[in-house]
């Protein structure tokens, strides 16, 4: 059994990338416990290329599997962020609680 999908699709997971990163910023740009221009850009470098790198050698079509993996780390990666966000949320009320003393 053969299961692929069109490259198209890592041409959408591309886009949604990228409007994840707009979304990101624009977020944290209203939060002051968010992240800046520089470290988001850096938090989502890594996983972008490596789709962009993927997108480069897939030809005419990309497997359910390799597609399913990526899905996956981009799912783990959102977890990673956001628990970064609520850890140095956490550490800035802490931070505030002590200096009240």
């Amino acid at each position: 059994m053969n299961y692929a999908l069109p490259v198209w699709v890592l041409d959408l997971v591309i886009v949604f990338f990228l409007l994840e990163w707009v979304c990101l910023y624009f977020y944290f740009k209203r939060h002051p416990t968010g992240l800046n221009l520089g470290d988001l850009s850096f938090a989502l470098a890594p996983g972008f290329f490596l789709v962009l790198g993927f997108r480069f050698t897939a030809i005419d079509s990309i497997s359910v599997i390799s597609l399913a993996c990526l899905f996956l780390a981009g799912v783990v990666h959102a977890f990673d962020l956001y628990g970064r966000h609520k850890k140095a949320k956490s550490k800035e009320s802490l931070d505030a609680s002590e200096g009240s003393k």
